[in-house]
């Protein structure tokens, strides 16, 4: 299991282009900006991959800065702004199994996690997260793609934690079920 916010080894990387529709996506371009700078990353538009660790390192210093909402919020964003198979995507089922896809795109290096699809039954779907992202940035990628998808339904999404804390323990299971 991964712990927030820790990349599995240094050789670990994103993909830079993910990084800038990432940043470019929050509304306060000047704080990304210093963001990215604080981590060393202030180059990322002339750099293929960056460092998954720095990255993260980013991602803990909106949490502490600007907290938890922010983070949904930039989840939220990431269908709209980091490259996804969209041809793949044609309702919420498809759009959610095409995370793993979309993540395995913008990582390399070694261990990244997952975003495992599950068919739990009719219009019911889970994605079982284990990754270094917190989970409320999880959160608003799956309530992006299920608004998203989701036609004239609607759904109920809930986060079913597993184990014991969120700092040591960050896997989690994401519960789809059209209401």
């Amino acid at each position: 299991m991964f712990q927030v916010y820790q990349a599995s080894s240094p050789s670990v990387q994103v993909d830079g282009r993910s990084v800038i529709a990432v940043t470019n996506g929050m509304l306060v371009r000047s704080l990304a900006r210093e963001l990215l700078e604080s981590e060393g990353l202030a180059e990322v538009a002339t750099v293929p991959w960056v460092s998954h660790q720095s990255w993260l390192n980013v991602y803990r210093r909106i949490q502490l800065n600007l907290g938890a909402d922010t983070l949904y919020a930039i989840g939220r964003r990431i269908p709209y702004s980091a490259e996804f198979p969209d041809e793949q995507m044609t309702d919420v089922p498809s759009a959610l199994a095409a995370i793993d896809v979309a993540y395995h795109m913008a990582h390399r290096g070694g261990e990244i996690g997952v975003y495992k699809y599950v068919d739990a039954g009719p219009e019911h779907y889970q994605i079982h997260c284990d990754n270094p992202y917190p989970n409320v940035f999880d959160l608003g990628i799956v309530m992006s793609l299920v608004e998203r998808f989701r036609g004239r339904a609607q759904f109920k999404v809930r986060m079913l934690p597993q184990g014991q804390g969120t700092l040591w323990n960050n896997a989690c299971i994401f519960d789809v079920q059209r209401a």
